[in-house]
């Protein structure tokens, strides 16, 4: 039996709508471990914080964000608390739903968020 080498694949995302112009690009390809610890935060309300924090650090790489005056905003945990809830709660949903090859988010906290942001994102994987 020959070697295989799990793929460590990017995702890139493209936004569209009123975020028009803003591209990011994540890790696709992460451990189940990785990815049910950041389910199991988004699910809770006291742990919700934690997983936008986690996903910025583990699995954000970079994106072409700035804030109000021009400076950069930075691509990890606390670059993504300073964005909108629509823009968050998009990002993840669309991240979650390619990581999983599941169109149907598992999340709660995923499912009650307004997802109007995640619909006007364009991904691809490469």
């Amino acid at each position: 039996m020959s070697n295989f080498m799990v793929p460590q694949r990017e995702l890139h995302i493209n936004l569209e709508g009123d975020f028009g112009g803003a591209e990011l690009v994540c890790k696709l390809d992460v451990s189940i471990g990785t990815f049910i610890e950041l389910q199991k935060l988004s699910a809770h309300e006291d742990t919700v914080i934690e997983s936008y924090k986690m996903f910025g650090d583990k699995i954000l790489i970079s994106w072409n964000f700035t804030d109000e005056k021009g400076k950069a905003l930075p691509a990890n945990g606390e670059g993504m608390l300073q964005l909108s809830p629509a823009l968050a709660i998009g990002i993840l949903g669309a991240w979650t739903t390619q990581a999983s090859g599941n169109p149907i988010d598992s999340s709660n906290e995923l499912q009650n968020g307004d997802m109007s942001a995640e619909e006007s994102i364009e991904t691809e994987t490469k």
